[in-house]
């Protein structure tokens, strides 16, 4: 099968965490036999035009690991005016599309994820092309009231057209349900992928040393690291022996430094920085607990990629973690309450040697694997075609 990715988002070099799940999904339904092609609008801010470099770093086509990647950048000119950058994105995904069939071939289904930008422009170059669309939504902007009225639209206007809907857990499908003017739409649940670049979980006896919690997470107030670090002060005072790791950044970093001075857990807390992809099986394989603190997620690939390396997670119940972590794999506490988050590490710390890892694992290579999510996107595709037909 032929199956073309419009993304709204996508990684402008392999190591580019910004996406990196629509390309594991794309490698994932290669490696399970499919052709496939990615077109890739990529938005850029008009700040850009006063960086140094203007030059894109990346060629328009490019063989990505076999996968058949048109990119092309353009300035988000129009921000103010509804529907602007739209018009401007479908325009290049118009584009992209005559190029990429006229190098090579039409489509069997394009496959759009998230539907502003990508899903709404794909339900226009799926009905100039008469192919079928496949809608998978990402955002968490919908929970989170981001969107104004006509994109709202322009997503309901996508799901409507699309030939399936999915969400990536759920509960976003649920909430997609009640936000979305699309009658007769109903949302699939289809995990993302997790690559496997993930070796065999060692089950040797932990190091004799202060159990490590990692947080590997964009640096925003939605994921909730002000909370882990109240949460972290209260599990010291209680006696646990441990060490956070706040790996990952954003705008509110400096903010998280400052809180751990004040809490004065600074000299217990570490800020490794910025991770690419192709280092976060190291980095899983020095901490001995993942934490999610966040207040909404749509998913969660960090989750699922810290029970893949065999590693135990607290997660709170935001949405995606519940369709996630399973007996065995961890803890699930309230959102926004830092105590009950202190408990379930002080719980982990004091049980840490109960959890096996390489059980963990393979509960999660069942359920995330490229193999496992390839399988039910080509179930998908298949009942498309044959309704269709």
């Amino acid at each position: 099968m032929h199956i073309l990715l419009l993304p709204s988002w996508y990684p402008r070099t392999p190591s580019d965490v910004g996406g990196v799940f629509f390309r594991d999904q794309a490698l994932a339904l290669l490696n399970y036999g499919h052709k496939v092609g990615v077109i890739s609008p990529q938005l850029k801010s008009l700040r850009a035009l006063f960086e140094r470099s203007q030059k894109s770093i990346f060629p328009y086509f490019e063989h990505d690991a076999g996968i058949l990647t048109y990119r092309k950048e353009i300035f988000a000119a129009l921000p103010r005016i509804p529907y602007g950058n739209f018009w401007l994105f479908a325009r290049v995904a118009r584009k992209l599309m005559a190029d990429y069939v006229r190098e090579h071939g039409k489509p069997d289904i394009i496959h759009a994820h998230s539907a502003i930008l990508g899903g709404a422009a794909a339900a226009k170059i799926g009905q100039e092309w008469n192919i079928p669309v496949v809608l998978t939504e990402h955002s968490s902007a919908f929970a989170r009231n981001l969107y104004m009225r006509w994109q709202l639209r322009l997503a309901s206007d996508a799901a409507k057209t699309a030939s399936a809907c999915i969400a990536v857990s759920p509960a976003l499908g649920a909430l997609l349900g009640e936000k979305l003017a699309a009658p007769g739409a109903s949302w699939k649940w289809v995990p993302n992928v997790v690559a496997d670049r993930f070796g065999e979980p060692e089950c040797s006896a932990r190091a004799d040393r202060p159990v490590r919690y990692l947080s590997l997470a964009l640096m925003t107030e939605n994921k909730g690291q002000k909370d882990l670090l109240h949460a972290f002060q209260q599990a010291l005072g209680k006696g646990i022996d441990g060490e956070l790791w706040l790996a990952g950044n954003g705008p509110i970093r400096p903010e998280l430094e400052q809180l751990a001075n004040e809490l004065g857990v600074a000299d217990r807390v570490r800020f490794p920085g910025l991770i690419p992809p192709d280092e976060v099986p190291a980095l899983l394989k020095e901490v001995d607990v993942m934490v999610i603190s966040s207040h909404y997620e749509t998913f969660g690939v960090v989750v699922a990629e810290a029970l893949m390396a065999g590693v135990p997670v607290i997660a709170t119940r935001c949405g995606g973690p519940e369709c996630i972590v399973t007996p065995g794999d961890g803890l699930l506490v309230p959102v926004k309450q830092p105590a009950a988050l202190a408990e379930a590490m002080l719980n982990i710390s004091e049980n840490i040697n109960n959890f096996d890892p390489k059980e963990i694992a393979s509960r999660a290579r069942g359920r995330f694997s490229g193999q496992a999510v390839a399988e039910q996107l080509t179930h998908i595709y298949n009942e498309v075609l044959e309704a269709r037909a």
